[in-house]
């Protein structure tokens, strides 16, 4: 039980970190000027759809109670509104001034980005590398390839935001 108890909660700790870096997004999205707007947006769609991914796999092998069943749907539910309520709180919030427009997306995207560091390597990467049976007696070979795809992964993510 204690090992369903650790499971559940780090579930929820990924879940807010996720929640929470999604309404930043949503805000820098709300904030940001007409004319980047479309990059950001594809990039912005891209990065929800993996985020959206590593939780959803996250919800899906989790050992839910039987009278918890219906909690992924919740917290994909969650996930799923965070953004366009930070988008609608970055419109509301939207300076006039462009200096203070900069300055805002500014603070928004270090606090996500802050957020999605803490995320993916404290709540995912270390579960799967130091925390994971499989991984803690696999070979030399299939960790090399681990760490070769969290690179690319890495390369990607920075190739997109080069962009935005």
């Amino acid at each position: 039980q204690g090992g369903l108890a650790g499971q559940l909660l780090a579930i929820f700790i990924l879940e807010f970190g996720v929640v929470f870096h999604s309404v930043f997004i949503g805000l820098t999205l709300g904030t940001i000027a007409s004319d980047e707007l479309t990059v950001l947006l594809i990039v912005l769609v891209f990065h929800q759809m993996f985020e959206g991914l590593g939780l959803g796999s996250r919800l899906a092998v989790a050992p839910w109670p039987s009278n918890r069943q219906w909690m992924p749907y919740l917290l994909g539910c969650i996930f799923a509104l965070s953004t366009p309520i930070g988008i609608a709180a970055g419109i509301g919030a939207k300076p006039n001034n462009a200096n203070d427009q900069k300055l805002t997306n500014g603070i928004f995207d270090a606090i996500s980005a802050g957020i999605l560091m803490y995320t993916g390597l404290v709540e995912l990467l270390a579960h799967e590398f130091m925390f994971n049976p499989y991984m803690r007696k696999a070979p030399i070979r299939i960790l090399l390839l681990a760490f070769a795809c969290v690179a690319f992964g890495v390369a990607v993510m920075a190739i997109l935001a080069k962009w935005a």
